[in-house]
């Protein structure tokens, strides 16, 4: 019997639909979409790890545990000013 290919987005979705997922997917969410948004553009610009690590002065780890959302440490404001400037962008950070 073949699998059904399920969207994660959908997935996600689903799963959210239990109080302690989602809990724990609220603590979670912030550092998952920065870690995610910081690879996409990295890719966007068409830059390894090493480049941008280079651009910003730390090691390729340093930008491998940017990049990784079960990383213990969240970055701080000034890490992702370098990370913006090195890929050419904007730091934004806000409220809602």
């Amino acid at each position: 019997m073949a699998r059904k290919i399920v969207k994660y987005r959908d997935y996600l979705k689903d799963q959210l639909k239990n109080a302690n997922v989602r809990e724990h997917w609220k603590a979670y969410e912030v550092p998952v979409k920065l870690a995610i948004e910081i690879a996409m553009l990295r890719q966007k610009k068409r830059m390894t790890q090493a480049q941008l690590a280079k651009k910003m002065g730390v090691s390729q780890q340093m930008v491998a545990q940017l990049e990784n959302p079960e990383e213990e440490t969240a970055p701080n404001v000034r890490t992702l000013e370098k990370v913006a400037k090195a890929l050419g962008s904007e730091l934004y950070i806000g409220f809602k």
